[in-house]
């Protein structure tokens, strides 16, 4: 009697525990989206998707400030405004609610990369020069003038590739299906 008393306690617990809500994942976005340079003003919107009491801002995986939603508003702004290198990063939001407390799941990650204008841009060519084909293989090449970092190479748009340098300053991708329009760029360290 005294097993089949302690079963329906652990059966009644794992079912109450399964019922346990977790709370509605934010989302994270930034203003302007790209084309941010150092010096510009950048602002990092967290959309909450209920009220909520607190919301964490993490850059990097590590916190990096909060504020308290005094006003109960649904989007949370976390504004630079004046970037820096040390604001460039990954970053993510969270939120807390205070009955009961809880603290919801990571947003998703919002990378802010900015333009240094200090830096000549790097320069970019492919081989073979001339028109070629469907499948042949060409090779994009990407230099800069001494500095060091991760070049990217952004195909329509979006980054397609990159590299770290590891103390060159120069970086090629070779391929058979690298159709599209290519641009190149650097991070420098």
């Amino acid at each position: 009697m005294e097993s089949m008393a302690l079963a329906l306690i652990l059966g009644w617990c794992l079912v109450a525990a399964g019922r346990e809500q977790h709370l509605p994942r934010p989302s994270l976005s930034l203003l302007p989206s790209q084309g941010v340079s150092v010096g510009d003003t950048v602002t990092l919107q967290c959309h909450l998707p209920q009220l909520a009491a607190r919301v964490m801002l993490y850059q990097n995986r590590c916190w990096r400030t909060e504020k308290e939603n005094e006003k109960r508003q649904t989007t949370v702004e976390f504004s630079f405004l004046y970037t820096k290198w040390t604001d460039m990063g990954v970053y993510w939001c969270q939120y807390q609610v205070l009955d009961p407390p809880k603290t919801s799941e990571q947003s998703n990650p919002v990378e802010l990369v900015a333009t240094d204008h200090m830096y000549p841009p790097p320069g970019i060519s492919l081989s073979p020069e001339e028109h070629v084909e469907m499948g042949t293989n060409v090779t994009i090449q990407c230099w800069n003038q001494g500095y060091h970092g991760t070049f990217f190479l952004h195909k329509d748009g979006a980054i397609a590739h990159h590299a770290k340098t590891n103390g060159r300053s120069w970086t090629e991708w070779e391929g058979g299906n690298l159709g599209g329009i290519y641009r190149g760029c650097i991070r420098h360290l």
